[in-house]
C-alpha cells in the first residue's frame, strides 16, 4: 500500500521558470522588481510556457527530490514508485495529486503491531515522519504576514557549513509555509461545495480548523499523530516548500481506511467528467422536451420536421454531443495536450485491469 499522499500546486504567476520558458529575458536581480502585472501577463498569455513549467516541476519533484525508483535516497527515503494524476483548478491551471510508495513499506497491520510493542521503533517512526511532514509553523522564525518570501531558495553554492545552510533553508521553507500553507479562517466556496443543507453544511470538508497537539504521539491503535501548533495549517514538506514556493499538501497514510480513501479519491479524479450529473439530467430533459414539442405542434417548421425524423434515435449520443460542445477547456489544458505532456506520472506502466462488478 502507498505510504504518502501528496498534492502539488505550482504557482505559474510567481515562478521565474515561466518567464524563461516564455522567452522573456531578465537578469537574476531584476525579477523581484518585476511587478505582478508583468508576471501575470506572461503566465496568462503563454499557456505553452505554463504547461511546460508544470511538467518540469512534476519531473523535478519525482526524479530529483523523491528519486523514485533510482535506489537513491530522496527527501522521503527510498521511494519505490509514485502515481500522480493531473487535474485543473477553477481557473484552468494544472495541479497534481499523487501516491508515493516506499521501498520495504510494511503492511499496515505489521507496522501498527510493531509501533505498539517496540517503543524505540515507534520513536524512530515519529522522528522520521516529523522530518518529512510538518503540521506546524515557527511563528517566531517568519518574516511576518505582510512580507513576501524571497523568490528563490537559499543557494547551496556558498562556502558556509552544512548546518548554516540547513538553518537558512529551514527559515526559508517556514516563511513559504507561513504565506502559502495557512487555510483561510473565513473559508472559501470549495470548503462546502459537497455539503447539503441540514447535513453539517457549516463543516469544512478539509477539517479546518484542526485540533492542536503539543507533542507527537502514538494512540492506542498504533496511529501516529503529529504535533500541531496552528489549527489552520495544511501539512507541508520543508524541501518541497522551498523548491516550488507555493501551496502543497502531504500526509502519511497510517491506516487501510485512509489508503483506500485516497486510492478512491485519485481514481475518481482520473476518471471524472467535467460535466456534472445534474447538467446531464437537465440537458436530457430539455432535449426530450424539444422532441415532444416538435411532435405536438400542428404547424411544424423545418427544425421540427428534423427533430421528428430523428425522434429518440441515438438519444444518449445526442445528449453527450450537446454537452461536449459546451465544454470549457483552458488554454493550458489545450497546450498540454498538443505538447503530448503526461496526464499522469509514474515509473511503473504495468497496469492491471480490475473488474469491480
Amino acid at each position: 500500500m502507498p505510504a504518502f499522499w501528496m498534492t502539488i500546486n505550482p504557482s505559474d504567476l510567481r515562478n521565474p521558470l515561466v518567464l524563461l520558458l516564455a522567452g522573456v529575458e531578465y537578469s537574476g536581480d531584476a525579477f523581484p522588481a518585476a511587478n505582478a502585472t508583468i508576471r501575470r501577463a506572461t503566465a496568462t498569455s503563454n499557456p505553452v510556457a505554463v504547461a511546460q513549467f508544470f511538467h518540469h516541476t512534476c519531473k523535478g519533484i519525482f526524479d530529483g527530490l523523491l528519486g523514485s525508483n533510482t535506489d537513491r535516497v530522496g527527501i522521503l527515503g527510498l521511494v519505490a514508485n509514485h502515481f500522480g494524476v493531473v487535474e485543473t483548478n477553477g481557473r484552468g491551471m494544472l495541479h497534481l495529486h499523487a501516491l508515493v510508495w516506499l521501498t520495504g513499506n510494511l503492511e499496515f497491520g505489521t507496522l501498527r503491531d510493531r509501533v505498539l510493542r517496540d517503543k524505540p521503533f515507534a520513536l524512530r517512526m515519529v522522528r522520521y515522519i516529523e522530518s518529512v511532514v510538518v503540521h506546524s509553523i515557527d511563528l517566531d522564525g517568519t518574516s511576518g504576514p505582510n512580507v513576501e518570501p524571497a523568490f528563490a531558495p537559499p543557494s547551496a553554492k556558498g562556502a558556509e557549513a552544512d548546518d548554516e545552510f540547513h538553518s537558512r533553508l529551514s527559515v526559508d521553507s517556514n516563511s513559504i509555509a507561513y504565506r502559502k500553507q495557512v487555510h483561510s479562517s473565513n473559508h472559501n466556496a470549495t470548503c462546502f461545495k459537497y455539503s447539503q443543507k441540514g447535513q453539517g453544511s457549516e463543516t469544512c470538508r478539509f477539517g479546518m480548523p484542526r485540533e492542536l497537539r503539543p507533542n507527537s504521539e502514538v494512540d492506542e491503535l498504533g496511529v501516529i499523530h503529529l504535533a500541531r501548533n496552528h489549527g489552520w495549517v495544511n501539512p507541508w514538506n520543508p524541501t518541497i516548500a522551498s523548491c516550488i514556493r507555493s501551496n502543497q499538501d502531504i500526509s502519511w497514510i497510517p491506516t487501510v481506511v485512509k489508503a483506500l480513501s485516497v486510492i478512491f479519491y485519485i481514481t475518481n479524479y482520473a476518471t471524472k467528467d467535467d460535466v456534472s450529473p445534474y447538467q446531464m439530467l437537465v440537458k436530457a430533459a430539455l432535449l426530450k422536451q424539444s422532441i415532444d414539442k416538435a411532435k405536438a405542434t400542428l404547424t411544424p417548421d423545418a427544425n421540427d420536421l428534423r427533430i421528428r425524423k430523428k425522434d429518440m434515435d441515438q438519444f444518449a449520443l445526442r445528449c453527450f454531443n450537446t454537452l461536449s460542445h459546451d465544454r470549457e477547456i483552458s488554454g493550458v489544458q489545450i497546450a498540454s495536450s498538443l505538447l503530448q505532456l503526461p496526464t499522469y506520472y509514474t515509473d511503473n506502466y504495468n497496469f492491471v485491469q480490475v473488474n469491480l462488478w
